[in-house]
């Protein structure tokens, strides 16, 4: 038996996510905003165990307290693996860095870098010594590795997702049995996120045709071919070897 941490399951990517791994018959403890009454009658009909549980991320004071839940919860004994999936994130503030709310660049930032480094902190500490098979995929994306005009925070956020990934996996390689990290870009996938790109305000995203035109002529990955991908990344022998990857070029 597997257990599985995902964060931002209620919707998109990570509800898509968390479906995959409730059709493998494994647990998911899903950290969202919101419950998704579909994922519970989807364990419901297979067998597998679904725990909803309702968080603000960029709460940073909380995180530990639900990582204590959820690892009260878990018998790590009597476990194959645990895996944690920081998929939770957004994109906005949208425009000229200059222009942009200074309380939504710090949110982008709270939920994007900080919220992930925490959770990530806390599964290491917890799973430190248990003799299983331990992963985290950061979900990232190739706007931390490329300059996009007017998502200044969303890849300055990303980046930062990716380079302290390489830091932890590093410090991993050090120890008996360590957790294994790896930050990936699941391609241009068919979220709400995607949507709302598109109907930005016109200028102030450059790109932003680029995207529509995506949608248009069918070239999006669908939430559900995306999440097919990254789990079977995330449960590949080869899992840890390169700790940034692009799920386009595998």
């Amino acid at each position: 038996m597997k257990a599985f941490i995902v964060t931002g399951a209620s919707k998109g990517l990570g509800e898509a996510i968390a479906s995959r791994i409730i059709m493998q018959g494994d647990t998911v403890f899903s950290l969202s905003r919101s419950r998704n009454a579909g994922l519970e009658e989807q364990a419901k009909k297979t067998g597998a165990n679904i725990r909803q549980i309702r968080a603000d991320l960029t709460d940073h004071e909380s995180v530990h307290s639900l990582m204590s839940s959820i690892f009260s919860e878990i018998a790590l004994d009597e476990l194959d693996g645990i895996y944690l999936i920081n998929n939770a994130g957004m994109v906005g503030p949208v425009g000229p860095v200059q222009e942009n709310d200074h309380l939504e660049t710090a949110k982008n930032l709270a939920l994007n870098l900080t919220a992930p480094i925490l959770l990530c902190s806390e599964f290491i500490k917890r799973t430190e010594g248990v003799p299983i098979e331990k992963r985290i995929m950061n979900i990232s994306s190739g706007a931390a590795r490329k300059p996009y005009e007017g998502w200044s925070s969303y890849c300055a956020s990303k980046a930062g997702l990716d380079h302290f990934t390489r830091c932890a996996a590093e410090e991993q390689k050090r120890i008996s049995n360590g957790v294994k990290l790896v930050s990936i870009a699941p391609g241009v996938v068919d979220t709400s996120m995607q949507e709302h790109i598109r109907g930005l305000k016109e200028g102030l995203f450059p790109q932003q045709n680029r995207f529509v035109q995506l949608k248009e002529q069918g070239k999006l990955y669908s939430p559900a071919l995306a999440a097919e991908k990254l789990m079977k990344e995330l449960l590949h022998d080869s899992f840890g070897r390169e700790p940034v990857m692009d799920i386009r070029d595998q």
